[in-house]
């Protein structure tokens, strides 16, 4: 086997990755180095967290031990804490040279771009070349090493020429589009006042500032000059083209690779490197133009497959809907692979991912010393799929005769799961003109969640066994915390969408542990079930109640009568009267309880209700208490 390099980085269908890839396998191949690129796409839904769990994954993939090193780049692991989690990994496992991109390390070769200087540039250009004063700037992740760097490239120059910075010039963004509203309103006091120019840590973030202000009316370059930073096709491709800087990608991960090749041959290596970046005057701050209309037609092609992969989604899902066996799944998968335009790749399963045997809770985002090479997939449909069944080592990758090739390669792996659970990863071959895209994502995504379908259809034939087990109570028999949760958000959907009327309640059982203690566990266990039965009495169909957990229950009220809330209190005392008459103990029954009104429609969170709730019912608990002293 030849010696290999990992690459973990994320979004891999990003221009930014591409050229980082092809640079760092362009010098691996003069240096007879295999290229492993371990890569997510990665969410920046921040609600979907298991999905995120799971992609994250990939860097738990490789064997540190079985790599000669690895090269991390952090800048696009769009996943809250990831970059943390990969470094301090490597950190404490990494015995191999390990390159950083990007960001300073403790112990690893940093290469970085020369952020903070690029940026001082762009900056001493509006203040020389066109005599601003007033320049504001947007900067990146602010955890991120790179985006402090550019704001300090920004504070340096504005600082030089005797320039102050309010807080009011600063807005703390995250590299993406979703924060130009909020950045533009903070620049320009609600749109009382306009800057200069506005430094924008990033292309992305340009291109969104730059739309948000000619929504606004507000011209570019004639009104604000905006620039950017990385050189992606969006800028290139805007009405009014970025100003930025291009960071030759490619030169960088050639660097990164000439590198590491010397501290794994003993050679000494510089600790730190900088490579500097490329200032590229264009429309938006009125000084250039933009010439490269061949990213165009790149552009349509990309569009293009864009939106053929998202029909090719739609059917390939619909296609895992009639997948009834383990054949079916790998068929319909095969059935769409081409769709990713890799030449061919493997499929590769944890050794336990079509057994019904459960792993343990802290294990199920981990991956299996033993895999197995379920399927090959091929573009070339002359070529059959094939199904060896071999079974592995995961520190091998691939079984390792499939790395008997007479050139250098490069592999690219993608992890396989169904939100935090993962099943296996795969292994793909493209050649130079072809690349993973956003469709590669939904087929390794799809084929995860066929996997976790399957294996759950065959343990469980009563799904709705399975779904009340999870959502209701096994005491009391009502929901449970979890049941109530959704069921609090189907209420608000629907109160949001007609003329519902909504009320909350907190109800909590008096003198639970008295009797715990005097009379046993059963007969407060006996309590608990008949103020179950009491609250189930007294709510409607479309109502939910709930036991939130011990002694603590809940009620959402739902009606078109706006007086609904009004009888609730009694009627539930009345029904907890006849649970003590029917249990005829020693002990009796007794609830506080604790109303808000919300209103109809328009409610967004039912928490602040439940929290005024919460507070009402210990109040009438002290009064209770209070009483019994008396």
């Amino acid at each position: 086997m030849r010696r290999r390099i990992g690459l973990i980085v994320g979004e891999q269908g990003n221009d930014y990755s591409i050229a980082l890839s092809k640079g760092i396998f362009e010098e691996a191949k003069k240096l007879d180095y295999d290229i492993f690129i371990f890569s997510n796409f990665g969410t920046y839904d921040h609600n979907i967290v298991l999905y995120g769990e799971g992609e994250s994954s990939v860097y738990k993939i490789p064997v540190i031990d079985s790599f000669d090193g690895f090269i991390i780049d952090e800048t696009l692991f769009n996943i809250e804490k990831m970059n943390e989690t990969v470094y301090s990994y490597f950190d404490k496992n990494a015995n191999c040279p390990v390159i950083s991109l990007k960001k300073r390390s403790n112990r690893f070769y940093d290469l970085l771009l020369g952020d903070r200087q690029a940026i001082k540039e762009i900056t001493n250009h509006f203040i020389k070349d066109h005599g601003f004063t007033k320049i504001c700037h947007m900067t990146g992740r602010w955890e991120l090493q790179d985006a402090r760097d550019r704001y300090l490239g920004y504070e340096e120059a504005m600082l030089e020429a005797g320039l102050d910075i309010s807080d009011d010039m600063v807005f703390y963004g995250d590299y993406w589009y979703n924060k130009a509203a909020e950045a533009v309103d903070h620049f320009t006091h609600g749109g009382k006042d306009l800057p200069e120019a506005i430094v924008c840590a990033n292309d992305y973030m340009a291109v969104a500032v730059c739309a948000e202000l000619e929504k606004r009316g507000i011209r570019i370059p004639e009104d604000v000059c905006v620039s950017g930073y990385d050189n992606e096709e969006e800028g290139r491709c805007q009405t009014v083209p970025i100003t930025t800087f291009d960071p030759d990608v490619s030169r960088f991960g050639r660097t990164a690779m000439d590198i590491l090749h010397d501290a794994i041959e003993g050679n000494s290596a510089p600790k730190i490197t900088y490579i500097p970046s490329s200032l590229l005057l264009r429309e938006s701050c009125g000084c250039g133009h933009c010439k490269e209309q061949d990213t165009l037609e790149y552009r349509l092609k990309k569009m293009t497959r864009y939106y053929y992969g998202i029909d090719m989604s739609v059917y390939m899902y619909n296609g895992y809907q009639i997948s009834f066996d383990e054949d079916d799944i790998f068929s319909n998968a095969d059935n769409y692979f081409k769709y990713n335009f890799a030449s061919y790749a493997y499929i590769c399963l944890c050794s336990d991912a079509l057994d019904s045997v459960h792993r343990p809770v802290e294990l199920v985002n981990e991956y299996t010393d033993k895999m197995i090479l379920k399927r090959v997939f091929y573009m070339d449909k002359d070529m059959s799929y094939e199904s060896p069944d071999i079974t592995f080592d995961r520190k091998d990758i691939l079984p390792v005769q499939l790395f008997d090739t007479e050139e250098p390669m490069m592999y690219f792996i993608n992890p396989i799961h169904a939100q935090n659970k993962c099943y296996g990863y795969m292994v793909s071959i493209y050649d130079s003109d072809e690349w993973p895209y956003h469709f590669t994502q939904s087929y390794v995504s799809a084929l995860g969640n066929a996997l976790d379908d399957f294996n759950v259809h065959n343990e469980y034939m009563n799904m709705e066994e399975i779904k009340a087990m999870y959502l209701t109570d096994a005491l009391t028999g009502i929901n449970n915390r979890r049941g109530y949760e959704q069921n609090m958000l189907l209420i608000l959907d629907r109160a949001n969408r007609r003329e519902i009327y909504l009320s909350v309640a907190s109800i909590d059982m008096d003198g639970l542990k008295t009797i715990n203690d005097t009379y046993g566990h059963e007969a407060g266990d006996n309590c608990l079930k008949a103020l179950g039965r009491a609250l189930s009495r007294v709510v409607s169909p479309d109502e939910t109640v709930a036991r939130y957990g011990g002694d603590e229950f809940a009620a959402i009220l739902v009606s078109r009568d706006p007086e609904r809330h009004l009888t609730f209190e009694s009627d539930l005392q009345k029904a907890i009267n006849e649970e003590n008459k029917e249990m005829n103990k020693p002990y009796s029954l007794h609830a506080s309880v604790g109303l808000v009104h919300v209103g109809a429609g328009g409610c967004k969170s039912l928490l602040p209700f439940m929290q005024q709730a919460d507070k009402l019912m210990y109040e009438n608990k002290a009064k209770y208490k209070a009483g019994l002293k008396a």
